[in-house]
């Protein structure tokens, strides 16, 4: 029989199914925030592009001229205006429709003043000059206004920003609990398995030869809570794929696998460090 299958310190004094639960929660966690900051990543980016890629123009009543009669002159200074592939003019259908989220159904009613607002699509490589094109449109139509989506897009920026900084506080905080975790059960095995420790180095037993003892019981530990803990996040995303498609893909799902490798990559270091840096110390 190989040493490598010889069980010299008892696995019932080691770590058991209390560093396991922790293990799995924790590779749940990290992958949940993970995946969480990466939807919420490509959903920023989609948004962004699609608002990057958009203007529109409002056109309200003056002291003096209403908006149809604008309207006119607007649709005229579009269609001259160079990197522009489409313009439509929204109907007062589709204006109560992007209201009606806000206001409630059939809150507006006829007599509500609505503005008019024209969609225009710009041309992807050669998009127009947004300032000097306001500045054409208020000359000639005092009631309208070019929409660039700055504002939202800064406020989508920001929003995106701060969940990635949630996400990446979130890995930290899991990382360090985990670690904890795992340091207090080696350092438990260490003291329960005091004694044989002992025996093993006056029979002449490398400090490297009873690590990797410790190594191997906590590395398997900590792969199968970790593989649990990916599984579990692998039913979450599967479910929420309801609501956001893009969370069955293949692609999105492998961008999980890192985090169990990281959880049985840091189990190894941690219990490694430790339990040579004390024996070194003669516990």
């Amino acid at each position: 029989m190989s040493n490598s299958k010889i069980t010299i310190l008892p696995p019932q004094s080691l770590a058991g199914p209390a560093l396991s639960a922790v293990t799995m929660v924790m590779t749940f966690l990290a992958c949940l925030a993970l995946g969480c900051s990466l939807l919420a990543e490509r959903a920023a980016d989609r948004w962004l592009t699609r608002a990057t890629s958009a203007l529109s123009v409002q056109i309200v009543e003056t002291g003096t001229l209403s908006a149809q009669e604008q309207l006119p002159n607007v649709l005229r200074e579009l269609r001259a205006a160079p990197g522009i592939d489409a313009i439509r003019v929204l109907s007062r259908d589709d204006l109560v429709a992007l209201l009606e989220p806000w206001l409630g159904a059939g809150n507006i009613g006829e007599d509500m003043p609505l503005p008019l607002l024209i969609e225009v699509t710009p041309n992807a490589d050669n998009p127009p000059a947004a300032q000097a094109l306001s500045a054409q449109i208020r000359a000639i139509a005092p009631g309208a206004r070019l929409d660039t989506h700055g504002r939202w897009r800064e406020t989508l920026e920001s929003t995106a920003n701060a969940l990635q900084l949630f996400a990446a506080l979130v890995l930290t905080m899991v990382t360090l609990a985990t670690a904890m975790v795992i340091l207090f059960a080696t350092r438990a095995g260490l003291l329960a398995n005091e004694e044989i420790i002992h025996v093993l180095h006056q029979i002449g037993a490398q400090d490297s030869y009873i690590s990797r003892r410790f190594e191997g019981h906590f590395i398997r530990r900590t792969a199968l809570a970790a593989m649990l803990g990916l599984a579990a996040a692998f039913i979450f995303f599967y479910t929420l794929g309801g609501l956001v498609g893009e969370a069955r893909h293949a692609d999105f799902l492998v961008l999980l696998v890192p985090m169990p490798l990281a959880a049985i990559l840091l189990s190894w270091q941690v219990t490694r460090r430790y339990v040579l840096r004390r024996l070194r110390a003669q516990l």
